[in-house]
């Protein structure tokens, strides 16, 4: 018998090695089925909450001024420089993917249906990651809250900051990677909408979730877009509260001096008057001047806190999104039967090599 015999394989060789082989595979099969229905139920339910909005790309524009532009044309107020430049949106993912942002919203409150209370998100996805397979499987999820409000001492390595950095412990950088994978932010260029998906085992949670992260986005753009011309409003607010008494007092010593000297016709208490005069006109204009600065700076305000349209609030989902416990079951039932064939074929290799051995 030559080379090209003993590699040559024909429908019929084919055929008893399915038959041969129907045993291992059925039970490989079996095994992986039962080995993915565990690992399936084992995993508790994923419910995707999400919301769109749609952000206004530049408050500053020429077409974005509207009555406000008219309004400040009507009170002689300059918008020229009322234009301020946001953060793009396509760099919104960054913002929800960040420390800060996971560490504050770790701290909010959120109700669990699950587990019926009221809780810190931190401590509930404690509990999620303390949670084993055999009590999801048995629905025995009751845990005493004792060790969520134990605090557990841990030691930085900046105890006194001098370095001014953000410090983190190893548990908080743990919660905040599993719950910013738990977020996907998109942006859609073509239409210029924005989509926060959150998913969570728990229905009301993954809705909180959501809002929560909308929030602290609408809040952080507009911080960004506003800091600049509020912290301009209220040096000005100072500014014109402190030159509203020096107008006061002005204008109390003009008076005043006036009704002291109404008989006086003297060059002195003429010069006396004028200089009275012309701190009361000063004090004036500049009050005018800063009240109208003020009002520029108000209108700026409005004109620079951008505009998030909700198109789709965040509802708390019906139905779970997720795992697939299905298809779970049927890639274990492949992968026990492709391990069955296997399993086979070594054996039969195993017997040729010994014969020929």
């Amino acid at each position: 018998m030559d080379d090209d015999d003993l590699v040559q394989i024909r429908p019929g060789d084919i055929w008893k090695f399915l038959q041969r082989s129907r045993l291992a595979v059925l039970a490989f099969a079996v095994l992986g089925a039962l080995a993915g229905l565990y690992y399936g139920f084992s995993k508790p339910d994923d419910y995707k909450a999400e919301v769109t909005v749609m952000p206004e790309v530049s408050a500053g524009s020429p077409g974005g001024m509207g009555n406000l532009g008219s309004l400040a044309g009507l009170a002689g107020i300059s918008m020229d420089n009322a234009a301020g430049d946001g953060i793009r949106p396509d760099l919104y993912p960054e913002v929800l993917q960040s420390i800060p942002f996971a560490l504050q919203i770790l701290k909010q409150p959120v109700y669990s249906k699950t587990y019926k209370t009221v809780l810190p998100l931190q401590a509930y996805l404690k509990r999620q990651r303390q949670e084993t397979a055999f009590q999801r499987l048995t629905g025995n999820t009751e845990q005493t809250t004792a060790d969520d409000s134990k605090p557990v001492p841990v030691v930085l390595p900046d105890p006194k900051n001098y370095s001014k950095a953000l410090q983190v412990t190893p548990e908080q950088e743990g919660l905040a990677a599993l719950l910013t994978n738990r977020i996907t932010t998109t942006y859609e260029r073509r239409t210029g909408v924005v989509t926060i998906e959150v998913i969570m085992p728990d229905p009301v949670v993954a809705a909180t979730v959501a809002r929560f992260s909308l929030e602290y986005l609408t809040n952080y753009i507009t911080s960004y877009r506003t800091q600049k011309v509020k912290n301009q409003e209220r040096f000005l607010t100072q500014q014109v509260e402190q030159s509203r008494r020096r107008y006061q007092t002005a204008e109390y010593d003009l008076e005043s001096y006036r009704d002291r000297n109404r008989s006086l016709y003297s060059g002195l208490a003429r010069i006396s008057e004028q200089r009275l005069q012309a701190e009361f006109l000063l004090a004036q204009t500049v009050y005018n001047d800063l009240s109208r600065q003020l009002e520029q700076a108000k209108i700026r305000v409005q004109e620079e806190t951008p505009v998030f349209k909700m198109l789709e609030p965040p509802r708390i989902p019906l139905r779970p999104n997720g795992p697939r416990r299905t298809l779970i079951v049927v890639a274990g039932l492949v992968a026990g039967a492709v391990v069955g064939l296997g399993w086979t074929l070594g054996k039969i290799v195993l017997e040729k090599m010994n014969r020929l051995g």
